[in-house]
C-alpha cells in the first residue's frame, strides 16, 4: 500500500507548491501596478516648497522646518525645497511666487506670518495647495495645520501653582498669544485665586537679550516660577532662571537636562510632525482640506515631560486629580 500512495502525497505537494508559487507572482504583480499607480500620481505632484521666516540652525524655529523637511522627504516620493529667512512681505512674495514658478504643488509656510501673502495668492493658483502652520486661511485651496495644547498648559499651570511661594507666576513669550491659550494662565488662578500672573511678549523666538531683561524684570517683581513660552532664547532664559533659583517650565523638548533642579516639566512640542500630518493627508483619497485642521496628541505633536525631582508622590497625585477635575 505504502508504494501506491506514494505518487498521490508527490501530486499533493506539487500542487500545494505550485499554488505558493503562483501566489507569490501574483502578489509582486499586484504590489507593482499598485507602485506604478501610485508613482504616476505622485510624478505629477511631488514637489514641495517650505518657507520659514527664521534662519535654520540649531534650536532656532527655523530648524523645526528644516527637521520637518527630513522626514517628509523620508516618508513620501517628494521633492522639497526649503526657503529660510524670508523675512520681509516683498520675499514672501517674490519667493512664493518662484514656488509657483518652480511648479511647487504644495507650499507650507511655517509659522502664521505667511497667511496673508498665501490669502492673496492663493485665488489665482486653484492648483496649488498653500498650508501654514497656524494662522488663518479664507480660500478653498488655502489650509492651516494647528494644535491646541491646553490640557496639557492646563496641567503645567496646576504644578506651577503648586510650587509657587510667592503667588507670583510669570510666562515669556515669543509672540502674543495670550487670548489665544489661556489654558496656562487660566489654571493658575483656578488653582490658586490668589496668584499674580505677569506676562511678556518678545516678540521673537530668539532675542536672548530682551527674553533676558524681561526675566530680570519678573524676578524683581518677586516671581518664583516662569513658564519660557519661546525656542532660541529658552537655553538662556533657563540657565538665568539656574543662576537665581527660579522654578521653570521649558517649552518644545524636555529642557530638564539644563537644569534638572528647577524644570518644573516642559511642554513638549514637535513641530517637524504637522509636516508628516500634512503629507499624509495631500497623498490621502481626500487630500488637504480647506480650512482649520487641530492635530492632536495622537498626531505625535505635543506632551508633557516628566515632572521634577521637586514634587512629591502626593504632588504629582494632586497635579492629575486636578487636572482630571477639568476635562
Amino acid at each position: 500500500m505504502q508504494p501506491l500512495n506514494q505518487p498521490r502525497w508527490i501530486l499533493i505537494l506539487t500542487v500545494v507548491v505550485a499554488f505558493g508559487f503562483i501566489t507569490t507572482i501574483i502578489i509582486k504583480v499586484s504590489n507593482v501596478l499598485s507602485e506604478s499607480s501610485y508613482s504616476e500620481r505622485t510624478d505629477e505632484q511631488t514637489k514641495v516648497t517650505i518657507i520659514t521666516s527664521d534662519e535654520v540652525v540649531d534650536q532656532s524655529w527655523g530648524s523645526l522646518a528644516y527637521i520637518g523637511q527630513l522626514k517628509i522627504e523620508e516618508q513620501f516620493p517628494i521633492e522639497v525645497t526649503l526657503y529660510s529667512e524670508i523675512n520681509t512681505e516683498a520675499l514672501q512674495l517674490e519667493t512664493v511666487e518662484r514656488a509657483l514658478e518652480d511648479g511647487a504643488k504644495v507650499i507650507i509656510g511655517h509659522g502664521r506670518e505667511f497667511s496673508d501673502v498665501f490669502t492673496e495668492l492663493a485665488p489665482t493658483h486653484s492648483n496649488v495647495n498653500f498650508v501654514t502652520i497656524h494662522g488663518h486661511a479664507i480660500h478653498e485651496n488655502q489650509s492651516v495645520y494647528s494644535f491646541n495644547q491646553g490640557v496639557i498648559e492646563a496641567k503645567a499651570g496646576i504644578a506651577a501653582a503648586l510650587i509657587t511661594v510667592t503667588n507670583k507666576v510669570g510666562l515669556i513669550d515669543a509672540i502674543d498669544a495670550r487670548e489665544e491659550q489661556p489654558q496656562f494662565e487660566a489654571a493658575l488662578y483656578q488653582s490658586n485665586p490668589e496668584i499674580a500672573f505677569y506676562y511678556k511678549v518678545v516678540d521673537s523666538w530668539d532675542d536672548d537679550a530682551k527674553a533676558g531683561e524681561y526675566m530680570k524684570e519678573m524676578i524683581d517683581e518677586g516671581v518664583d516660577v516662569i513658564y519660557a513660552r519661546g525656542n532660541g532664547f529658552n537655553r538662556a532664559v533657563i540657565e538665568y532662571g539656574r543662576q537665581n533659583q527660579i522654578y521653570m517650565i521649558g517649552y518644545l523638548e524636555d529642557q530638564s537636562y539644563m537644569a534638572s533642579e528647577w524644570i518644573l516639566t516642559s511642554v513638549m512640542n514637535d513641530v517637524s510632525q504637522m509636516y508628516v500630518a500634512i503629507m499624509k493627508d495631500y497623498f490621502s483619497e481626500e487630500g488637504i482640506q480647506h480650512g482649520v485642521k487641530l492635530l492632536t496628541e495622537e498626531d505625535g505633536v505635543y506632551q508633557l515631560a516628566p515632572f521634577g525631582p521637586m514634587f512629591t508622590k502626593d504632588d504629582l497625585q494632586f497635579i492629575d486629580n486636578e487636572a482630571n477635575n477639568r476635562d
